[in-house]
């Protein structure tokens, strides 16, 4: 039930960063995220990647599984804020640190997420 309600509030959260930015230059990148989805909760319930404090996945630990696919996810996030920053005429670090505590504040219950001061806390 928790990987549920993680899935419809990142897809909610997709959605309304697409939305904002919806004329994204790399065409594909919501159907990307979305079918990088079901991994991206797998990875956070193993607690393998978490949501670092500047909107983007990171690994927790020392296991790397899938380090392709969170690459991807990453490119496709800057992306997407970049585009953001310049509709907003603000920087990419701005869009940034807003996505990153939206990103903690809709984790779910056990997911890893970065503190504003680097410190990792399971949620």
């Amino acid at each position: 039930m928790r990987i549920k309600q993680w899935a419809v509030w990142m897809i909610i959260g997709i959605a309304a960063v697409l939305t904002l930015a919806d004329s994204v230059p790399a065409q594909g990148i919501k159907e990307r995220m979305k079918e990088r989805l079901p991994v991206i909760a797998q990875l956070k319930t193993q607690g393998i990647v978490g949501e670092n404090n500047r909107g983007y996945l990171d690994f927790v630990g020392n296991t790397k599984t899938h380090e392709a696919l969170v690459a991807q996810e990453n490119q496709d996030r800057k992306t997407v804020y970049a585009h953001i920053a310049k509709q907003q005429n603000t920087s990419v670090s701005v869009v940034e640190k807003n996505r990153a505590l939206q990103l903690i504040e809709r984790a779910a219950p056990g997911t890893y997420v970065q503190m504003p001061d680097g410190t990792w806390m399971q949620k």
